[in-house]
């Protein structure tokens, strides 16, 4: 077990602060300052606790405790107390999306709250904050929302709204983190169908109802500042086959597009059966420069998790970013942890080899061995105690779903450099072609006249990627946790400017320390030649969680006919999912040097987006550099 792991799963008095301080390590300003930043929140956030400590009541201590706050101005009632919060024994589930059907077409009171002593104080301490709401509101009329909050089910629009900001922020207040939100659009629309609403009054109240998730932004934020995970899933094909969307579709991509804030953020499910006017409505929500929504390509995905097992594979959202998760029957941790391509190819060129082949080989079986050691740490995990969760997750009426008393109880892994490798193994064939041998390569890995191949479609290149990655899906697919779950993993992940930092230079033409390649992505490749490799990547045998093709556009290609072309192409040859920026270099290297003329400027980063300002440098200078490739190319 690894001392990280150790300190999450047994040093529960003082890890609660991890949440809030992890994203200060990677703002690049020295230990001493993450040091201060750690001083500083052991001093403002306090874990509450009950006489008699369990989750459920430190939980119903808590929320009987935390400070309440009623904002006059706002349309609803949403607070979160900064200062409290719950410290427990055991990893606390994050990246996922609670259940709001169950509270919004049905009542609280009527989930299995009986079940056990824990999801009975659970439940009483959501009654007592529900009982405090109401006295501070007084005659205020949002009290109607409050009264039967828990008793019967919402009856209107507004209503189901403000139940899901309630749980979202119970959620918030007891350390849970990157929390989802699920189809709204299906979700709702019998509210919206049922109370008469238009297109542009449903856009109002969705307005309001995302300017409360954006607040709290800092002590919100995971890995970096933005990184959030509130976001809500559009469209899709429905079990039928048929294609599903409403006014409500729209009215969300059309609410984000005027948000002009980094979160929440959409996922907009795309299809060769949807609407043309859906995608433009998508492509015009783009170009408010916010970086929603992503596109998850239903024909390519749905296949991957059938061939998986899951019965549900239409209904499904993502934990909060990319990684597909099945609301409400799931206790997937999608996000638990980064793999690293490179290592095992850095090991390689230290040791001499007589041909490529035989290179490839030793690789391959170092790979693999690596992320058959790295899964067995991951099992190390332990995870707390969550009777809230349970509550609202079918299959845990007598069992935690810490347990695995959920129906799916996998593990989620992202990994990185895998463009990096593959780049770097076709340059050491083409070097190795040229008589020179692997230790003369090991030595001089900073040559000139490198090549791109990954993102290029090019049959080599294809051919390696699915044979690299079919490698660690054969450990995948072998692999069970201690939950009775398995493993999926896919090719994006948030680590490649992190992990890269400690590795040595490889043969792609990325030198120490530099950043490993974004994503599904290439510097010298045009976008349809990028998504035609991408159609060609095998995301079958648990490689399915999250393969985003990660594109730099300007305003004027996005608005341009030809771009709603080329997205309706991309849908049809068949990429997994896609991510935009709609921005320009000139607009960004003027934002690095005068940073007080765009405090409002949205960036897309990893998999979330966020302010410009509020990123590292060396996350500001790749945004650059990828940037100026991509017009380059163009």
């Amino acid at each position: 077990m690894s001392i990280k792991t150790k300190i999450k799963n047994d040093m529960w008095r003082w890890n609660y602060i991890i949440p809030f301080v992890k994203k200060y390590q990677f703002e690049e300003k020295g230990k001493i300052d993450v040091i201060k930043h750690v001083i500083s929140t052991y001093r403002k956030i306090k874990p509450i606790k009950s006489r008699y400590r369990s989750v459920g009541n430190d939980t119903k201590e808590l929320l009987s405790k935390v400070d309440i706050i009623i904002n006059s101005d706002s349309r609803f009632v949403y607070f979160i107390d900064t200062a409290k919060t719950i410290a427990v024994q055991g990893n606390i589930l994050s990246n996922f999306t609670l259940d709001y059907d169950k509270i919004v077409h049905g009542a609280f009171k009527d989930l299995p709250i009986d079940g056990n002593c824990e999801t009975k104080s659970i439940a009483s301490g959501i009654e007592i904050l529900r009982n405090r709401i109401v006295k501070e509101l007084g005659i205020d009329h949002r009290k109607k929302f409050f009264v039967e909050i828990l008793e019967k089910p919402a009856e209107h629009f507004d209503e189901a709204l403000q139940r899901i900001l309630f749980f979202n922020q119970i959620l918030w207040q007891t350390r849970h983190r990157l929390n989802g939100l699920g189809r709204l659009d299906k979700i709702l629309a019998d509210f919206y169908y049922s109370d008469g609403l238009n297109k542009e009054t449903a856009k109002e109240i969705i307005l309001d109802f995302f300017n409360e998730l954006s607040k709290y932004k800092e002590y919100k934020s995971d890995a970096l500042m933005g990184d959030i995970g509130q976001i809500v899933v559009l469209g899709g094909i429905e079990s039928n086959g048929e294609y599903f969307c409403n006014d409500l579709t729209y009215a969300f991509l059309e609410a984000q597009a005027v948000l002009n804030k980094p979160d929440p953020k959409t996922l907009l499910r795309v299809s060769h059966k949807m609407p043309d006017e859906l995608l433009r409505t998508a492509i015009k929500c783009l170009q408010s420069k916010t970086g929603s929504p992503l596109f998850s390509n239903d024909d390519v995905v749905l296949p991957c998790l059938k061939e998986f097992g899951i019965d549900e594979s239409t209904e499904y959202c993502v934990s909060a970013c990319w990684e597909p998760f099945i609301v409400g029957k799931s206790m997937d941790q999608n996000n638990i942890a980064v793999f690293d391509y490179f290592p095992a190819l850095d090991e390689c060129l230290a040791e001499d080899y007589n041909s490529w082949d035989e290179l490839l080989k030793a690789y391959e079986e170092k790979n693999k061995k690596r992320f058959k050691d790295f899964l067995e740490s991951v099992d190390d995990m332990k995870w707390a105690k969550d009777p809230l969760v349970s509550l609202f997750t079918s299959g845990c009426q007598n069992k935690d779903i810490s347990e695995g008393a959920a129906k799916y109880n996998n593990y989620g892994i992202t990994t990185v450099a895998i463009s990096n490798v593959v780049d770097s193994l076709l340059n050491i064939k083409n070097l190795m072609n040229m008589g020179i041998s692997i230790q003369d390569i090991n030595c001089n890995r900073n040559r000139e006249g490198l090549s791109k191949h990954f993102g290029h479609d090019e049959d080599d290149a294809i051919e390696l990627t699915n044979r690299i990655s079919l490698g660690l899906a054969e450990v995948a697919c072998d692999f069970k946790n201690k939950l009775g779950g398995t493993v999926k993993f896919g090719l994006s992940s948030p680590g490649y400017n992190i992990l890269s930092k400690h590795s040595a230079a490889d043969l792609s033409g990325r030198k120490e320390g530099e950043p490993y390649n974004t994503h599904i992505s290439c510097t010298d490749a045009c976008y349809t030649e990028v998504v035609n490799f991408a159609s060609k990547i095998q995301y079958d045998k648990q490689r399915f969680n999250g393969n985003v093709v990660d594109f730099f556009c300007s305003n004027e290609i996005v608005s341009n006919e030809k771009f709603f072309d080329f997205m309706k192409a991309a849908i049809r040859v068949g990429f997994f999912q896609m991510q935009l920026n709609v921005l320009d270099s000139k607009t960004l290297i003027d934002a690095k040097i005068n940073p007080d003329k765009y405090m409002g400027l949205i960036v897309r980063v990893w998999g979330f987006s966020a302010y410009f300002n509020d990123l590292p440098e060396s996350y500001k200078d790749l945004l650059i550099e990828r940037a100026i490739a991509a017009e380059k190319t163009v």
